[in-house]
């Protein structure tokens, strides 16, 4: 015990996390991550997935949209751990055998903070320095309503979706010697990055004509040559033109407006409908 602290003890891969701690009476409240504050989590919780978590005893949390699950005080600590590594493979699809684990004090108030929208592992409880310019210090969290503004501008775009991205991109340098992707899907056209595991650099490509034809009339000479500009190099090595940022050269903020102003100026993508994030 460590007095005026909590302690919670996470276990995670990539974004998808269960989170626990003892409260007063020796029960054991879990939380595992959801889609409110994790968006990029909508094509992982479907609606078959979502039935599974509920047949293992998770519920929904409204405050911050995560799942609540309760260990009584008598359940052995091995079953409550079998409970969660089979959430996380089961519901989550995460890779058990890789998973990892982390303990960690947590000053005791009413609501503790928790990592912000659609930042790496967003929803945990956490007072770490490191994620205090983007926690919510709050008992609940209501998500903005979708952006129905076209951008018509990159840095329009940028301001719209640029919190977003770059914190995909941080999730991607984080966990950079694990399979780790995320692609930014516009509707007509994307662009998906990966760390390249061979060097420090994350791994990007942007979709052409070769790999969806119906991009024939989006990708005029014009839109091509500025992903050219961009540094990226045309088809041959995958389907799609590709570019690798060095990871000291690039923060993440900007590579996340180089995504965006690819999707806006090459794509004519405007923010409708809105950016779809996919990760692993």
């Amino acid at each position: 015990m460590r007095v005026g602290r909590i302690g919670y003890a996470t276990v995670w891969d990539g974004n998808k996390y269960v989170q626990c701690r003892r409260r007063s009476d020796r029960s054991l409240r879990c939380e595992a991550a959801g889609t409110v504050l994790q968006p990029s989590l909508r094509s992982v919780l479907t609606g078959e997935r979502l039935s599974r978590l509920a047949a293992l005893g998770w519920i929904i949390d409204p405050s911050f949209g995560n799942y609540a699950r309760t260990f009584a005080a008598d359940v052995p600590d091995a079953d409550v751990a079998d409970a969660i590594l089979q959430t996380l493979a089961e519901v989550y699809g995460a890779d058990t055998a890789s998973v990892e684990i982390e303990t960690t004090w947590v000053v005791d108030v009413p609501c503790p903070p928790r990592n912000g929208f659609s930042q790496n592992l967003a929803g945990l409880i956490n007072d770490a320095r490191s994620m205090r310019a983007t926690a919510i210090h709050a008992c609940s969290y209501v998500a903005e309503p979708a952006t129905t503004t076209k951008a018509e501008s990159a840095d329009q775009l940028i301001a719209t979706y640029g919190t977003t991205v770059t914190a995909e991109i941080q999730r991607l340098r984080i966990n950079a010697a694990r399979h780790v992707f995320v692609v930014f899907g516009a509707g007509i056209g994307y662009v998906q990055c990966m760390p390249d595991k061979q060097s420090a650099e994350i791994y990007c490509e942007a979709q052409s004509a070769e790999s969806w034809s119906a991009l024939a009339s989006i990708l005029t000479p014009e839109r091509v040559e500025m992903l050219h500009k961009a540094g990226y190099a045309d088809p041959g090595r995958a389907p799609n033109y590709w570019k690798n940022y060095p990871l000291d050269k690039y923060s993440d903020a900007a590579l996340a407006r180089e995504i965006l102003t690819l999707l806006h100026d090459v794509y004519g993508y405007a923010g409708m409908p809105a950016l779809k994030i996919s990760t692993e």
